[in-house]
């Protein structure tokens, strides 16, 4: 009897350290790679510690909190990175999802096929197509600036008032009048455009967003704009902040994609692991 339990209680040490150690890397989402100020991390648990100096990992249902001067650079497993301005907070659910809770928080995503990746804020559900954005929810304003890509914006409740700005199409002949001042055109057609812009308005649960736009909400009204150069340098600075290593994670995520388009069978091999690993855990739970 003795020999039995001998030879039987070394597999259940086996077997679990085995289900910890599975449990424990899909818990894992990511990590800080940088900070500046005070920044902290707040489990699930409601547990807080403070994130000091790189690399420190963050797990699932974990929230990153600036405080007043604080920043952080964040880069997740599954092809994002985000940077967090002062008196922000991000939370990271399952995979493919986070959560904007509050402040000014810059994110990238790499196109990943098949991949349905969201980010949620009080206002929006964002729904991404391999983008670079922000988000800004704070006491002057809730706005979703897109640097590139694509983004799908749903509403978390009634539908949205979508007020859009259009030229009207009579360009040509102004633009016949000033052939010979082509140095001052492009400020002149600046100027006139926004003189010659008609209101419309629509009303949809959910809308694209395209490239170098930004839209501001109020309540469900949303308006819609081309950015401008606050917009821009916002971009700016939250790049500065995160320096080479956006650069790295813009390559990583070239050569990825270009990975995915010339071996499209990569990505099905992916799922097939990612099934895997589900039905390990569920031997063991």
């Amino acid at each position: 009897m003795a020999q039995k339990i001998g030879l039987i209680m070394p597999v259940f040490i086996l077997v679990f350290l085995i289900q910890s150690g599975l449990c424990h890397a899909e818990e894992a989402r990511g990590t800080i790679l940088k900070t500046s100020g005070v920044v902290k991390i707040i489990n699930a648990q409601g547990e807080t510690r403070e994130a000091t100096g790189a690399n420190v990992v963050i797990h699932e249902m974990d929230t990153v909190s600036t405080s007043e001067g604080g920043q952080a650079v964040v880069r997740f497993n599954d092809g994002a990175l985000s940077v967090l301005d002062e008196k922000s907070s991000l939370q990271v659910e399952k995979k493919n999802w986070l959560s904007h809770l509050g402040g000014k928080i810059y994110f990238t995503f790499r196109k990943v096929f098949g991949d349905n990746r969201q980010v949620k804020a009080k206002f929006s559900t964002i729904g991404i197509r391999g983008t670079t954005f922000i988000v800004t929810d704070n006491q002057d304003a809730q706005s979703v600036s897109l640097q590139e890509g694509q983004l799908v914006l749903e509403s978390p409740g009634d539908d949205y008032e979508i007020h859009r700005k259009k030229p009207v199409d009579d360009f040509a002949a102004f633009k016949q009048q000033a052939i010979d001042a082509q140095n001052a055109m492009k400020k002149e057609y600046e100027d006139y455009k926004k003189q010659t812009m008609v209101e419309f308005v629509e009303y949809k649960k959910s809308f694209t967003l395209q490239a170098n736009h930004m839209i501001r909400f109020d309540g469900n009204r949303v308006d819609e704009t081309e950015m401008g150069e606050k917009e821009q340098e916002s971009f700016s600075n939250f790049e500065s902040v995160a320096g080479e290593m956006l650069e790295t994670f813009r390559q990583q995520s070239k050569d990825y994609r270009e990975q995915q388009e010339n071996n499209p069978d990569d990505g099905k091999a992916d799922l097939k692991n990612e099934k895997r690993k589900k039905n390990w855990r569920n031997i063991f739970d």
